[in-house]
């Protein structure tokens, strides 16, 4: 099993992903049409600015499961029955 990274090894990850989407706005204000900058720059933040925090949380809640699978409590039961799939899935109405 992978160990999972430290906290500081995140926040690096983290402010280096958020170095580049910074860098990247460069570009962008440089092929803005006249007058359009500060529109061009507010939709390309809004856009790649929500798929970074997507990726944060997607990496927080990765971490929130594999602590939780790891953890003492989350063993199953030996006595623990597994769920059956119903028979009445595929019939139709």
């Amino acid at each position: 099993m992978k160990s999972s990274p430290s906290a500081a090894e995140v926040r690096a990850i983290l402010v280096e992903r958020l170095d580049v989407l910074l860098s990247e706005c460069d570009p962008v204000m440089d092929n803005a049409a006249f007058g359009q900058t500060l529109n061009d720059l507010d939709d390309f933040l809004l856009v790649q600015g929500r798929n970074f925090i997507k990726e944060v949380l997607q990496q927080k809640m990765q971490e929130r499961i594999e602590r939780t699978e790891t953890s003492p409590e989350a063993k199953q039961s030996p006595c623990c029955k597994k769920k059956r799939k119903s028979n009445t899935i595929n019939r139709k109405r």
